[in-house]
């Protein structure tokens, strides 16, 4: 998958849900000029997942691109329905939720399905789930899998487990900790993409905070 260097976290559009879940209510005429505007400045990789805004983040990808879709690589993230409940990486849940994020992306295949925060422990008890990304991927609904991790170090022992083909995990100048694992050079010798979420640690690093916040 050939993406631009800087890409669109969606989770944000997606807007408020319960809880500590989002980043708060948001204006979808606004979401959809961001999108619009990031794809007009290059930026192609979009980011999102079928839990945020609990498929809203999707459905507005979906509305934006959905005449322009050779234009864009989506990625999403599958595992979790909503924020209380606990996360079903199960073959049925996980085809399950890939169909209903066909639907809301308006596409028939997704560029990047992403286990969402899986434990490598989980995966080892059941086999199938990594079985069905092999035949979801067989079956051209999705391009490439890969796992977005709460700790860099949780994708350590998930590569050992298969051989996802990205890894989405925390990095930028105040956490290192991908750095300091070895991440990237298992990435490297593996062949395998990576993405970098909270580049700007939640706006810690654009120098636009006044430390009140």
């Amino acid at each position: 998958l050939s993406v631009s260097e800087i890409g669109f976290g969606a989770w944000g559009i997606g807007g408020a849900t319960p809880g500590p879940t989002s980043y708060g209510h948001t204006d979808d005429l606004t979401s959809c000029a961001a999108l619009d505007e990031a794809l007009e400045r290059g930026i192609n990789f979009f980011d999102t997942s079928n839990v945020y805004g609990y498929g809203h983040s999707e459905s507005l990808i979906g509305k934006m691109f959905s005449g322009r879709r050779s234009d864009v690589i989506i990625a999403t993230k599958a595992g979790f329905v909503d924020y209380a409940s606990a996360p079903d990486f199960s073959a049925v849940a996980i085809r399950r939720s890939v169909d209903a994020s066909l639907s809301r992306l308006k596409t028939d295949y997704i560029d990047l399905l992403q286990l969402h925060n899986p434990s490598a422990e989980w995966l080892r008890e059941h086999p199938d789930t990594l079985d069905e990304l092999v035949r979801l991927q067989r079956d051209g609904k999705i391009r490439a899998h890969g796992i977005s991790v709460k700790s860099p170090a949780d994708a350590l022992q998930l590569l050992h487990m298969f051989p996802f083909q990205a890894v989405q995990a925390n990095f930028n100048m105040l956490d290192i900790r991908t750095l300091e694992c070895g991440l990237l050079e298992k990435l490297d010798t593996i062949g395998a993409g990576f993405i970098a979420r909270t580049p700007m640690s939640f706006g810690f690093l654009t120098g636009m905070l006044t430390g009140e916040e």
